[in-house]
């Protein structure tokens, strides 16, 4: 990844002009593409990110690794109710999490993001899995940037692949599904698949390109607000036609904020005869209470010393906001640390110390304390180089930090999606980028 990088840079100084008037041309492509992010065109960088085999092989151990934690994490949870206090689920949501589902995978679909750096190592950002989202910013971007002319040079030059995000989910469903009905799920023979979330909050664009796979591949389906779900005779039904499996975009705050109003979903959830992907049980994980889980001591006791070091190599350490004997680091230290809320999602509230002056900072620690914050050890950028281009379409190479996020399917690699930026949070609220993610292959 690093020794390409260097490489593209200095291809852009040398093609200068050329570089420049391809950028313009690449900017009206992204806009036609369908790379949109929240009704708008997604802000991107000029050159993808391209990894190498060699870090592909990091990535797969990874996932394996994580995954260790991650199910070791549930098993905890659902074993162990004495530890459910520092997850601090309400009694509806912990109801719904302890219920049983009839496939392996307790995290079916996430991205799990991560800053990662040129020797290897890796800190998690955090772990999404509810509404994973961001394949219709990948994909599109791809599709542009894979035919400028940097990288028709560097596609010449070397083997460059690309990732696909839409089918390959099609296909775990697919042998999830197989393994719900083995585990005594109904079985239809054209199943029907709802893509599920409510439409203000999910991805319109990205749902179509779902729908189509699913389709071509024998199945029917409908994208559908979770409202519009009926309920009788223990099954889940849109438009008069039973579901056999949903695709669950909703994130779990989503839901529960609309508890009252879903009642026929949250039937059908505790009915368990709809191959519901993925379960509420997500939702441990997904929560950026986990981190702070992980390093509680209710919970702590039940992982291994194995397990424990890699916690804490790859974990930012993190506690619940308090006005506590701590406080006065967090405000002495503030380039140390970060806060963000436990429950919004897109980097909403996301605040470092590092961009504000000491009395801002506290004044905001003060402020975040009663409205349900983390705070967070700051995790060391992620630093390769990219083209910044001026109003004019001039560019200067500038250092840009990375965080790298892995699709994982059925606890499978699937694909890469980088987000950049040149603040201290990475994200769209923060003039943050999309970036092409790509492979270049021995």
């Amino acid at each position: 990844m690093y020794k390409i990088n260097k490489e593209m840079m200095s291809f852009a100084n040398e093609n200068r002009t050329l570089i420049e008037e391809d950028y313009v041309k690449s900017y009206e492509a992204v806009g036609q593409s369908g790379a949109v992010y929240k009704g708008k065109q997604l802000p991107f960088l000029y050159y993808p990110t391209i990894y190498s085999d060699q870090d592909i092989a990091v990535f797969e151990t990874l996932i394996k690794n994580i995954y260790k934690i991650v199910n070791k994490s549930i098993e905890i949870y659902l074993k162990h109710p004495e530890v459910r206090h520092v997850w601090g689920f309400d009694k509806k949501l912990e109801e719904l999490i302890i219920l049983p589902h009839k496939f392996k995978a307790n995290v079916p679909m996430g991205r799990f993001d991560f800053f990662y750096y040129p020797d290897g190592s890796y800190k998690f950002c955090e772990l999404n899995t509810d509404g994973t989202s961001a394949m219709n910013e990948e994909t599109p971007l791809s599709d542009v940037l894979m035919e400028t002319v940097a990288m028709k040079y560097f596609r010449d030059k070397y083997t460059i692949e690309r990732f696909e995000l839409y089918q390959s989910w099609v296909d775990e469903v697919a042998s999830i599904y197989q393994e719900y009905v083995e585990n005594g799920g109904e079985k239809s023979e054209i199943p029907y698949v709802v893509i599920m979330d409510f439409m203000s909050k999910g991805s319109p664009l990205e749902f179509e390109e779902f729908k189509k796979c699913f389709l071509t591949s024998g199945f029917a389906c409908d994208i559908v607000s979770p409202d519009d779900l009926t309920f009788k005779n223990d099954h889940l039904f849109y438009n008069e036609k039973k579901i056999d499996i949903i695709y669950r975009r909703l994130v779990t705050r989503d839901m529960m904020d609309r508890y009252d109003d879903l009642q026929p979903l949250i039937s059908g959830i505790k009915a368990n005869k709809t191959c519901i992907i993925g379960s509420i049980k997500s939702q441990i994980v997904h929560t950026k209470k986990y981190f702070e889980a992980l390093y509680h001591d209710d919970v702590r006791k039940h992982f291994s010393e194995e397990e424990l070091a890699y916690i804490d190599a790859h974990i930012p350490y993190t506690k619940a906001l308090v006005k506590d004997e701590h406080f006065e680091d967090y405000v002495l230290n503030k380039d140390k640390y970060i806060i963000k809320p436990v429950d919004f999602y897109a980097s909403k509230g996301v605040y470092a110390g590092k961009e504000y002056d000491s009395k801002s900072w506290k004044k905001m620690l003060l402020d975040s304390i009663e409205q349900g914050y983390i705070i967070q050890e700051f995790c060391e950028k992620s630093v390769n180089e990219n083209l910044h281009f001026d109003e004019e379409g001039h560019f200067e190479v500038k250092e840009v930090n990375n965080i790298t996020g892995l699709f994982l399917y059925n606890e499978k690699l699937k694909g890469v999606f980088t987000r950049a930026g040149f603040n201290a949070v990475i994200s769209d609220l923060n003039d943050g980028y999309s970036l092409s993610s790509l492979v270049i292959r021995e």
